[in-house]
């Protein structure tokens, strides 16, 4: 079984949880309080810098996400705003990279 805390983000309907908060709010005058102010927030947007060997300093927005119907994952998006160096940087690394598409029969060497 999980800690019923980590279900906090992933499941805040779980019955451990919801089990859990019950029994504080009636044992803990200091949740209840605090659970009544309820003023969480959701996580922002935030920033995340690399040192890229062919583009130096990179510093691109990150944002996590939950991923439907596989418990525990989450997947990482970076962006990167346009107009800025770091924009320019990734547009490079972009034409720069190695093609990935299959190559057609006509393409192949024989």
């Amino acid at each position: 079984m999980r800690c019923p805390g980590s279900l906090a983000g992933t499941d805040p309907d779980a019955p451990d949880l919801t089990r859990l908060v019950g029994e504080l709010l009636v044992k803990s005058p200091d949740f209840a309080g605090l659970w009544e102010r309820y003023d969480v927030t959701g996580r922002k947007i935030t920033t995340k810098t690399f040192q890229h060997p062919r583009v130096g300093r990179v510093t691109l927005g990150f944002q996590g996400m939950a991923l439907e119907g596989t418990p525990g994952h989450r997947l990482g998006v970076y962006t990167a705003e346009p107009g800025t160096p770091d924009h320019d940087a990734m547009l490079l690394l972009d034409l720069t990279a190695p093609s990935t598409r299959p190559r057609r029969p006509s393409e192949q060497q024989g």
